[in-house]
């Protein structure tokens, strides 16, 4: 794909203002490294469209894409200046602002610190030879010390993976041989007699590679030939014991497993929280992780997929694991609320209304669910309906508003300070 067909692509997702801010920065990146590489005779042009959108992203309330836009911005004036000027005696109203940016990217201390931890390495990108798997490793300011594999260890480790690959397929292929060459001894004369005569003779050759999947072993005498069949072999015999030792641990360590989940889930308490209202990131894992730490029953929310999210899991610190994560869309938690309320849960929310019962003043339920609203415009009236009750978070301050987070983890603390003083 050319510069050109990246900018098409490029300038309507950076005017985007609805898109998460997390995921711009990316975008940001391609973009002024299609301004910095390209050609002298299309540079201009990719300037004059890509740069507008980049420059309102230096004001993101989102701290890591407001510093790489910076960077990034003060990259493009320090190399390309000199192709803003208009050819006028007067300096025009939108250089002097851009000669200002400029001073102000160069002379700003968290700026010109950034620089410094960064701005090797974005000297040393080049998109026509670090887009590749080697140049992402080899690629870099020798200078510096970088956290990235180094060629040589990445070369290491595919041999080995390839190495094991093939001592793995020759153990297979052995154990393959060893079972089909095994010979099983029957007892008298008669039945090997019987057995070697015409489709007996077929039948005997299909029975050698034929066995019981579970074996149980027996010891035999010197001699004794009592005993039905057994394997030629001692060594076969020694490994058919070691596999039965490792399943026998097997089954014992998932039994233990299952046992330790129930007992978990027997102890979790009848709380679940409700937060499929919510669409941030940071305050999905971070109730997450409050669900696991008070061991609340679980937590719903709108799409399961954003466990995956690698800032969900930073935050959550794998409190998604252990914690029950329930899927319940938007225009669910209503039969979701209706069915709980079938089951004996109480259904509360967590809002201030006319009617809300302070958080230190209610008493609650033993089997509860619990409803949060969404980050700026709260609980939705057609939820409010359903809820048996309301609580509210006595506020003291100016501000009068906190988290859903918080609020949320300051309403499972009272839940389960009530239930552990009864």
């Amino acid at each position: 794909m050319s510069n050109s067909q990246v900018k098409e692509q490029l300038v309507p997702i950076l005017r985007d203002y609805d898109m998460k801010q997390q995921a711009l920065s990316s975008y940001v990146f391609i973009a002024a490294n299609v301004i910095l590489n390209s050609s002298k005779d299309v540079q201009s042009r990719h300037l004059d469209d890509l740069f507008p959108p980049l420059v309102p992203l230096l004001t993101s309330h989102h701290h890591s894409l407001r510093g790489f836009t910076q960077l990034l911005i003060y990259q493009i004036l320090h190399k390309l200046f000199p192709m803003l000027n208009y050819g006028s005696s007067e300096i025009p109203l939108e250089k002097r602002c851009f000669v200002d940016l400029k001073t102000y990217l160069a002379r700003n201390s968290d700026c010109a610190r950034l620089r410094v931890s960064m701005e090797g390495y974005l000297d040393a990108y080049n998109p026509n030879c670090s887009a590749s798997p080697a140049g992402i490793f080899i690629n870099r300011v020798e200078e510096n010390d970088f956290e990235c594999v180094p060629t040589c260890l990445m070369d290491h480790v595919l041999k080995f993976l390839n190495d094991a690959r093939q001592d793995l397929r020759s153990s297979m292929a052995k154990d393959v041989v060893t079972i089909r060459n095994e010979t099983l001894k029957f007892n008298g004369d008669n039945c090997m007699k019987k057995l070697s005569s015409g489709s007996e003779a077929t039948l005997f050759k299909d029975m050698s590679s034929d066995f019981q999947k579970k074996i149980t072993l027996t010891e035999h005498g010197a001699g004794d030939n009592n005993g039905g069949f057994h394997y030629g072999n001692d060594e076969a015999y020694r490994k058919m014991a070691e596999i039965e030792k490792d399943d026998l641990l097997l089954d014992q360590l998932l039994q233990s497993r299952r046992s330790s989940l129930d007992q978990q889930k027997a102890t979790r308490q009848s709380f679940i929280l409700v937060a499929s209202l919510l669409d941030r990131i940071p305050n999905l894992a971070g109730l997450a992780r409050t669900c696991e730490v008070f061991k609340a029953s679980g937590l719903t929310i709108a799409d399961t997929n954003i466990i995956n999210d690698k800032q969900f899991q930073l935050i959550s610190v794998t409190a998604e694991k252990w914690v029950p994560i329930i899927e319940v869309p938007v225009d669910s938690i209503k039969t979701y609320l209706q069915k709980k309320k079938r089951e004996g849960f109480s259904i509360l929310g967590l809002e201030q209304t006319a009617n809300s019962v302070p958080l230190d003043q209610y008493v609650f339920p033993k089997k509860m669910v619990l409803v949060l609203g969404r980050e700026k415009e709260g609980i939705p009236v057609d939820i409010i309906h359903i809820l048996d009750a309301c609580v509210e978070i006595p506020q003291f301050g100016v501000v009068r508003s906190l988290n859903v987070h918080v609020s949320g983890a300051i309403a499972l603390w009272e839940y389960t300070r009530q239930q552990r003083s009864k």
